[in-house]
């Protein structure tokens, strides 16, 4: 009975089944790739920011879980670094983030970012300006910010506040 109902199984499995073509034709028509934000002028501004000569982007995912004292605490975060080099004077980057909370049951999560905050928090971790102008003189104007709290504690200074 058993190889019966394993024999009417094969059967009914290859009657429906049909061999599969792929599409490698020679005469098909080779399409030119999408220009999202070319519009066939060259002076487009997103042409000239996210040139690839220009423009590049990395991507990192971090995950960290602590506990102690009868409390945990966890949080995922994924950051996007925007690196820009107009030239060899003058360069930019921008790392955007966004922090989650899944596992916090402490009385203040990381930075607000746990159990008592609305979900995940988008933030701009990092962006910076450097400009040298000469071989002795530099310029760098930086932003930083953190989930974290005061001094990289994931409390905070003031815990209790």
């Amino acid at each position: 009975m058993r190889i019966g109902l394993l024999s009417v199984c094969l059967v009914a499995l290859l009657s429906i089944s049909t061999p599969a073509e792929g599409q490698l034709r020679t005469d098909a028509a080779v399409e030119s790739p999408a220009r999202l934000y070319d519009n066939g002028g060259g002076n487009v501004l997103l042409n000239t920011v996210f040139n690839p000569r220009y423009f590049s982007m990395g991507h990192s995912l971090e995950f960290t879980a602590g506990g102690g004292g009868g409390y945990s605490s966890s949080l995922a975060m994924y950051t996007n670094s925007l690196m820009w080099n107009f030239s060899d004077k003058l360069a930019a980057r921008a790392d955007i983030s966004v922090a989650y909370s899944p596992f916090s049951n402490g009385p203040q999560g990381f930075g607000g970012v746990g159990n008592y905050s609305s979900g995940s928090r988008v933030f701009l971790r990092n962006a910076q300006v450097a400009y040298s102008p000469s071989e002795n003189l530099h310029f760098q104007v930086s932003i930083n910010n953190s989930p974290y709290g005061y001094y990289g504690s994931p409390y905070g200074l003031y815990r209790y506040r």
